[in-house]
């Protein structure tokens, strides 16, 4: 579980420090106060995205960490810092980590559920994704199987393309390596004729220089060169060394270095010696150059590219010349593997039909405990062509009153419906999800009255179970905290600054009743919200 919280500069927060509670921790305060910008630090903790904009402005970086723990486990540091330039740094523990390395271990410890999800919900591509996970079902096998399937119906596909399609397909790929052929290029040749006409180009300062080099290494008739300087230099060094040993050392270092002038000289004149070329072996190498770019424009790639293109084209021409005769092959293997796949899909079908009807039973019950009785929740299914996830099309149906015909989810639930049908479903995925800690991030939204209280009751369930961490307008839910905290702006030295601040019971009086009456506080309001708080207290003794 997140057992603290701390927020440096994140955009409003100037410093801030949260010590929540192992069960249902809650967030109140003003619209605006900046209660959603806590569980935006807690998401960039986690590796999730995080704009530049979260740095509260006049400062180049912003940091949060978090402590976490649990029942007999070690305590877990996670930090990360955004800048101002865009880079972020995270670390585990005290040592460097990547970000996606962050964003795996956050995953691991916390779930957090916003807004948004209910949207998700509504989109029934996504209802194949929740049963999935109710159902903890392994796609691994299926997978594989797919892959190998798909291959094959491609290359067939590929294969089994009209006469006439296929004939032009063999006459492009036939001249594209007709040409290769007669071009024949070769790796890194382009890099070694460059470099070859570039020493051709300047071969006449190259050979001056070279000869200048030389006769000032060896001399003349009419001048003495280093060399011979270097050994006279040397010569008279060991005889002073003869009677100075401090000497023998610099003397030694002259005559290595006489030495060393030789051979410099020897190389330059074998050099010199050694180069050769012509006007017709540049113009032999500036042809081949401009045959090789003509080449790389054309398909525009690189020669190493090309060359591996080249081995791709002749393996596809040799297919589709032999096509008949792979086609025939393929029969008997796209047989095979469709049987396979459809035997897998069979069997994620009865598993996903056994779920559903878990499912259903399930969210019946939760949703009655929303007060949401009269819902009827069903799982619909229909076959389909093999796809990445089996051949399942799943619907989620719903009818909100009794005798009313199933429909989609997306034609009659309204806001405050999809909160706690989310809810519920959130609530049965997490029974199976080893993260201790589940974020909601005002999903009540839209919930009142009577079904607020249910919510806030479910909410306080699943916290015995997991740690849960709410950000609520609701005093019904607020009132169920076991750590409640207030998220409250101020202007300080004319800035805005927003604090957190944890309320003890007389302060939670006080902010029911400023949720629930707004700035009209009465004693009548704080008696209702003492009222609200203690009927919370008495119901968690019941759990």
């Amino acid at each position: 579980m997140l057992s603290l919280l701390h927020i440096e500069n994140i955009a409003v927060i100037e410093l801030g420090d949260i010590a929540f509670d192992g069960r249902l921790n809650v967030l109140t305060g003003e619209t605006g106060a900046g209660k959603s910008i806590v569980i935006d630090a807690l998401s960039a903790l986690l590796g999730q995205r995080a704009s530049r904009d979260l740095i509260r402005s006049g400062h180049e970086a912003a940091e949060v960490s978090g402590v976490f723990s649990g029942p007999g486990t070690d305590e877990l540091m996670l930090q990360r810092e955004l800048r101002d330039d865009g880079r972020s740094l995270c670390r585990i523990d005290g040592k460097p980590a990547t970000l996606s390395a962050l964003r795996e271990l956050g995953d691991s410890l916390v779930n957090i559920h916003g807004q948004h999800d209910s949207q998700a919900l509504l989109r029934e591509e996504t209802h194949i994704l929740y049963l999935d996970a109710f159902a903890e079902l392994s796609l691994e096998r299926y997978t594989g199987l797919y892959q190998n399937w798909a291959r094959l119906n491609a290359e067939r596909k590929t294969l089994s393309m009209a006469e006439d399609e296929k004939r032009a397909r063999i006459d492009m790929l036939s001249h594209r390596l007709r040409e290769l052929r007669e071009i024949e290029p070769k790796p890194l040749e382009e890099q070694e004729l460059s470099a070859r006409r570039k020493l051709l180009r300047n071969a006449e300062s190259i050979r001056e220089a070279l000869n200048e080099a030389y006769y000032a290494l060896y001399g003349d008739e009419e001048t003495r060169g280093a060399c011979d300087l270097a050994q006279e230099a040397a010569e008279a060094m060991s005889a002073a060394a003869r009677s100075a040993p401090d000497m023998v050392a610099l003397a030694e270092r002259l005559s290595d270095l006489r030495y060393a002038l030789k051979d410099c000289a020897e190389e330059a004149r074998d050099f010199y010696e050694g180069m050769e070329g012509s006007e017709e072996e540049l113009e032999t190498i500036e042809a081949r150059l401009d045959a090789l770019n003509r080449l790389r424009r054309k398909h525009n790639m690189e020669l190493s590219e090309i060359l591996e293109a080249g081995e791709r084209w002749a393996a596809e021409l040799e297919s589709l010349e032999f096509a008949d005769m792979r086609l025939a092959e393929l029969e008997g293997e796209m047989q095979r593997a469709e049987e396979a796949l459809l035997t897998e899909a069979q069997v994620l079908t009865e598993q996903r039909t056994e779920a559903a009807r878990r499912l259903e039973e399930r969210m019946t019950g939760e949703l009655s405990d929303l007060d949401m009785g009269k819902v009827r929740l069903e799982v619909a299914f229909e076959q389909t062509e093999p796809k990445e996830r089996g051949r399942d099309s799943i619907r989620f149906l719903i009818a909100a009153n009794v005798g009313e015909p199933l429909k989609p989810l997306s034609k009659i639930a309204s806001g405050g419906e999809m909160a706690r049908i989310m809810l519920a479903m959130k609530n049965l995925l997490a029974e199976g999800d080893s993260v201790q800690t589940l974020v909601f991030d005002e999903v009540d939204s839209g919930v009142s009255g009577r079904a607020a209280q249910r919510v806030a009751q479910k909410l306080c369930a699943v916290s015995r179970r997991k740690q849960v961490l709410c950000v609520t307008h609701l005093p019904q839910i607020a009132a169920f905290a076991d750590s409640h905290f207030h998220v409250e702006k101020a202007v300080e030295e004319g800035r805005t600054v927003t604090r957190v601040q944890k309320l003890g019971r007389e302060g939670r009086i006080e902010e029911l009743a400023r949720i629930m009456a707004g700035a009209s506080v009465t004693d009548t309001t704080r008696k209702t919200a003492e009222e609200l708080l203690g009927q919370a207290e008495t119901y968690k003794k019941t759990l």
